[in-house]
């Protein structure tokens, strides 16, 4: 998914939508994806325990090897990791999430090393880390029907 498109998507999300599967709001999902990005970058230094790492790596196998990048094929309603859980999500500013999210996307777009290390899926690419992160912005887009 290209930047533009998640960015345009994202655009066009108002804290009313609705979404077609889930819980949680259009401002706690901008939330989740932007705590998603910022823990996938291991920006907070989290130490991986061994379940994280053992989820991560089966994660990963389920990525490549099951669903073979096509988010639409991504289970619907899963649970997620306590850091991102959008339950979390308090007196959150609707516009200012849709700003840093915007503006995470496109760091993450502009890195430029050649590999990441991160608590969840440990050593991967840059191409792989760009992968999920798109994958997991659109697949939530999607959710809310703006995509």
């Amino acid at each position: 998914m290209e930047l533009n498109t998640l960015i345009r998507a994202i655009n066009r999300l108002t804290p009313e939508a609705k979404p077609k599967w889930g819980k949680m709001s259009a401002t706690q999902m901008i939330w989740h994806c932007k705590k998603f990005i910022i823990f996938y970058q291991n920006e907070k230094n989290y130490s991986p325990t061994l379940m994280t790492k053992t989820l991560g790596y089966m994660h990963m196998f389920f990525l490549r090897h099951i669903i073979k990048w096509d988010y639409d094929k991504y289970p619907k309603n899963t649970p997620t990791l306590k850091f991102f859980d959008p339950a979390r999500a308090k007196d959150i500013d609707f516009e200012n999430e849709k700003k840093e999210l915007i503006e995470r996307l496109k760091m993450v777009n502009k890195y430029t090393k050649k590999f990441i290390i991160n608590p969840m899926h440990g050593k991967i690419t840059r191409e792989t880390f760009k992968e999920v992160v798109r994958g997991h912005t659109s697949f939530h887009l999607k959710q809310f029907d703006v995509l």
